[in-house]
């Protein structure tokens, strides 16, 4: 079978799913269900400078060592080692990046000794969309399940959760959506799915500028 060539632009930009003809809302919850790549917990490696990690959180991440980078093996763990920085509790920092549970690493988060509600609320929006961009930016097969999503709202179906979710399970959110929560994480992959949207769309003009022919 023959190889076919590929144009320059698709080498550097990652080419979406096909979409979906359907233009309601997607639902996820769980990593195992249908979707399940839009959840914390879904297995996705991705790697993050500690001065980036610091940045989001306000305070440095590492005490002895500011330079370097950490992988991370879901954003859930992303997340609460984030949770954690924030209130310098750097014991469960070190246990959080133990796990590879993502259930365990929220357990631990929770624990975070100094945690208030008022300080996590000023950043952890801008925590989960850097994980969230990092996840999907740095894994091809997930950033382009993420595109093909168009611009579908994106529902974390969580019937226990009013912050990152809604409320509502998927089966009963449609009949339910004027008590929706806040949805937090759904809107966090739809800000991440635009940047990732905007990078590519820059990276094919800079393309088209850089093959433009000399007179």
């Amino acid at each position: 079978m023959k190889r076919q060539k590929k144009s320059s632009a698709s080498l550097h930009t990652t080419q979406p799913d096909k979409p979906t003809n359907i233009d309601g809302p997607i639902f996820f919850y769980m990593p195992d269900d249908t979707h399940g790549e839009f959840c914390q917990w879904f297995p996705s490696p991705f790697t993050l400078s500690k001065t980036e990690i610091s940045s989001q959180i306000g305070y440095a991440i590492d005490d002895d060592a500011a330079e370097g980078s950490i992988t991370f093996t879901c954003a859930e763990q992303f997340m609460m080692y984030c949770k954690a920085g924030r209130f310098h509790d750097r014991e469960t920092q070190r246990r959080v990046l133990a796990t590879t549970s993502p259930k365990e690493q929220k357990r631990l988060g929770r624990l975070t000794a100094g945690f208030t509600d008022v300080s996590w609320g000023e950043v952890k929006s801008l925590v989960v969309v850097a994980g969230t961009i990092a996840k999907f930016g740095q894994n091809p097969k997930l950033k382009s399940k993420l595109l093909a999503t168009g611009d579908r709202l994106l529902v974390e179906a969580a019937s226990n959760d009013r912050v990152w979710g809604i409320g509502y399970t998927a089966k009963h959110a449609m009949s339910y959506r004027q008590h929706w929560g806040e949805n937090r994480l759904g809107k966090a992959l739809m800000e991440a799915r635009e940047h990732l949207r905007q990078e590519d769309a820059k990276r094919d003009d800079n393309l088209l500028i850089g093959h433009e022919p000399r007179v």
